[in-house]
């Protein structure tokens, strides 16, 4: 069915809607199945009309892309906002949930953001990356739980938002691997990353051990006694 067309001065509705129609076959096709044809029919307007947005896929893909780091940011900042007086640990667990849960619930949308092929410019003077809307969320809960004085899996809260992120990605790319799999659903997922996760909050690192007393401690040199008395 053709859709009505907009009224003139409503290119920007018409560019939403050809994004929002490029997601909605991503949630049912893979990523390199996509095309400005498929979009525009999807869409239901002439390949025309993309082209006037979109001179190649490969922009459309660009701003696809944007628009799903958008989404991740989104859905983790109203993952804590339903909740009630939470802890540190309740965020940044909960920021983890809905981070894992748009993972496997948009696999497609999700492996876009990570595509080696489709990398797209990262942060620049006066623009914020891409990444931003999640690494900065897992940030700010690390740096909540130092501040109430729980233990990091690293040694400072950058690394530890970087340890944290790759476990959650990691797992997650493992589960696409093999999405047929029981232990490969979204709820096992986020119980494997948030047991790990709650495992290494709470395990400190050991202590030196201390030397018990006068072992592998070097007397001083007894010194002659016709030497000492000079």
């Amino acid at each position: 069915m053709q859709r009505q067309r907009n009224p003139r001065g409503n290119g920007d509705r018409l560019r939403a809607e050809v994004i929002e129609a490029a997601m909605r076959i991503l949630d049912q096709n893979q990523l390199s199945e996509l095309s400005l044809r498929m979009v525009a029919r999807e869409a239901g307007v002439t390949p025309t009309s993309v082209y006037t947005h979109f001179p190649d896929a490969e922009s459309m893909i660009s701003e696809i892309g944007r628009e799903c780091w958008r989404q991740l940011g989104e859905v983790m900042s109203n993952a804590i906002a339903a909740l009630t007086k939470p802890t540190a640990r309740d965020e940044l667990g909960a920021k983890i949930t809905a981070y894992i849960g748009y993972a496997m619930e948009r696999p497609s949308r999700y492996q876009l953001l990570f595509a080696p092929e489709h990398a797209m410019s990262e942060e620049s003077e006066g623009s914020p990356g891409l990444l931003q809307p999640a690494y900065r969320s897992i940030l700010a809960g690390v740096k909540r739980i130092a501040a109430d004085g729980g233990h990091l899996p690293a040694t400072d809260p950058i690394s530890a938002t970087l340890v944290i992120l790759s476990l959650a990605h990691g797992r997650i790319a493992l589960a696409h691997l093999a999405p047929w799999r029981s232990g490969n659903s979204a709820q096992a997922v986020q119980s494997f990353v948030l047991e790990t996760l709650n495992t290494i909050l709470q395990t400190k690192s050991p202590a030196p051990k201390r030397q018990p007393a006068g072992k592998d401690e070097r007397k001083p040199p007894k010194i002659p006694a016709r030497l000492a008395k000079r």
